[in-house]
């Protein structure tokens, strides 16, 4: 009896796990949401040193996820769809293509992340859910307003690399409006500021 009490048990379970499937349709990346990305094309980075070196991000092409559709299988079914930017670039040190900036979007939170590549240095940021909160993590600094030559740049975020990466970058600035503003090199300190 027992038995047959938890195989209807397992059949049941089984028949309303298989039967929470829906296909998803996904849209593709929204152009109105390309306000958020503070690069455009053809625009080209230029940063300076204090030897007035020059280092230059190229923009080549934005990418935008296209519509898709995927099995759903939650059984709130609330599967989110992911939708995304990328930034493809080229710089004054490669010319291989590569994304510099990627920006990831869900439709059933809030989350927003940002994903750089600055001199093979990754890193990421939610604006949105993780500035709040930044006291509270350890290789990041939220250093507010910063003066980069004549312009005041606000909401800066300051990620730290504490040899998480072998990347030859021990800081890099940045904010959501403006985009990359200073990074620092790690073997020599040299600062590597935006030319506004």
């Amino acid at each position: 009896m027992i038995f047959k009490y938890r195989f209807v048990v397992l059949i049941l379970f089984a028949f309303i796990f298989f039967s929470c499937k829906k296909i998803k349709n996904c849209p593709a990346f929204n152009e109105q949401d390309l306000s958020y990305m503070p690069y455009k094309k053809p625009d080209t980075l230029t940063f300076r040193n204090s030897v007035d070196s020059i280092f230059e991000i190229y923009i080549q092409n934005i990418n935008t996820s296209d519509a898709y559709s995927f099995e759903c299988r939650d059984l709130k079914m609330t599967c989110p769809c992911i939708n995304s930017v990328e930034i493809l670039t080229t710089d004054s040190r490669r010319i291989t293509p590569y994304v510099f900036l990627k920006m990831e979007q869900s439709d059933v939170s809030e989350m927003q992340y940002f994903y750089y590549l600055v001199q093979n240095f990754n890193f990421e940021f939610d604006f949105r859910n993780e500035l709040p909160y930044i006291d509270q993590m350890g290789h990041m600094e939220f250093a507010g307003d910063i003066l980069i030559g004549n312009r005041t740049y606000n909401k800066v975020v300051i990620i730290n690399n504490f040899d998480m990466s072998p990347a030859n970058i021990s800081k890099v600035y940045f904010n959501k409006t403006d985009g990359l503003l200073r990074f620092v090199e790690k073997s020599s300190a040299m600062v590597w500021d935006i030319v506004n």
